[in-house]
């Protein structure tokens, strides 16, 4: 009989999801063990009601509560001090390099920060010493996202009480952190092989490839790819966000509540529990959070 494998306490992999996705969670979690199969952490499951067979612990919250409510009663029943936070849409398509995963998590300790994000999307500005680690500035647009970072779990949970939506999170939470003395860390390349595999309900393209081309079954589950409507509506919000600096775009939107907080078609409420991510242009490749806001 093959004994389990001892987890390491220093990080816990958080995975964000809600019963209106339930059904992304079962290719989440096929592409997960295919392309992850030493991940060293306990993998959580984030959801409402449905617990999806593959993950190492369900933590169920129940209906009704905003994401960031969910997000914190997770955290609060989390021990270690690093959490790994994802989307259950963000689907591996290579294998995770689990040594440079380590040495990237032994940073996060030895700069306190109080993130590392594994994407540099939006990309860091200053080298930090000793390490080819960037910086991120505080109180600029998606210094806080939701994009795949290693999080210090105290960081994140305080961010998570001062916040409801995933929206909110991160456009509010970008200019909450000005006093923050931890860094906020960046890696120059994207060091986490995964796409953004729906978008406001629809499938993007990459993430019906990624599921096609490594024989993921995907029987049951009736999302489409994007109408016309769709297409165009993101296709000219990202040229908006490339046209206009970003963070001052973002203060606009955060002054006069602005922003994608309408329920997309086959998915949760953006300002409940559905995570405030996007690409610029559906079918692109996947793109910082806040470049389709």
């Amino acid at each position: 009989m093959e004994m389990p494998k001892i987890k390491n306490h220093d990080c816990t992999v958080l995975v964000c999801s809600c019963d209106k996705y339930n059904d992304v969670e079962k290719p989440f979690i096929a592409l997960w063990r295919k392309f992850w199969p030493d991940c060293p952490f306990e993998t959580t499951l984030l959801s409402e009601t449905i617990a999806t067979e593959g993950f190492d612990r369900a933590i169920l919250t129940g209906r009704g509560k905003t994401w960031c409510e969910m997000l914190a009663e997770a955290l609060e029943k989390i021990e270690s001090p690093y959490v790994l936070m994802l989307m259950n849409d963000y689907f591996l398509s290579e294998p995770v390099d689990t040594a440079r995963f380590l040495l990237r998590l032994n940073e996060a300790k030895q700069y306190d920060s109080a993130s590392l994000r594994l994407n540099p999307l939006p990309p860091g500005e200053r080298i930090v010493d000793g390490s080819d680690l960037l910086e991120m500035p505080k109180n600029k647009a998606y210094c806080v996202t939701c994009q795949t970072s290693i999080w210090n779990r105290n960081f994140l949970l305080a961010l998570a009480r001062r916040n409801k939506s995933a929206w909110e999170f991160e456009r509010y939470g970008s200019f909450m952190v000005g006093d923050e003395k931890r860094p906020l860390l960046v890696t120059q390349t994207k060091e986490f092989p995964f796409v953004d595999a729906v978008h406001k309900g629809y499938w993007e393209k990459f993430g019906l490839d990624v599921c096609r081309e490594n024989n993921i079954d995907l029987t049951g589950i009736t999302r489409t790819l994007p109408p016309f409507k769709i297409r165009l509506i993101e296709g000219v919000k990202g040229l908006i966000f490339r046209i206009v600096p970003t963070t001052l775009l973002v203060r606009a939107q955060n002054r006069f509540d602005l922003g994608a907080k309408e329920t997309p078609a086959g998915g949760a409420s953006l300002s409940t529990s559905l995570p405030a991510i996007a690409t610029t242009a559906v079918g692109s490749e996947p793109q910082p959070a806040g470049g389709s806001k």
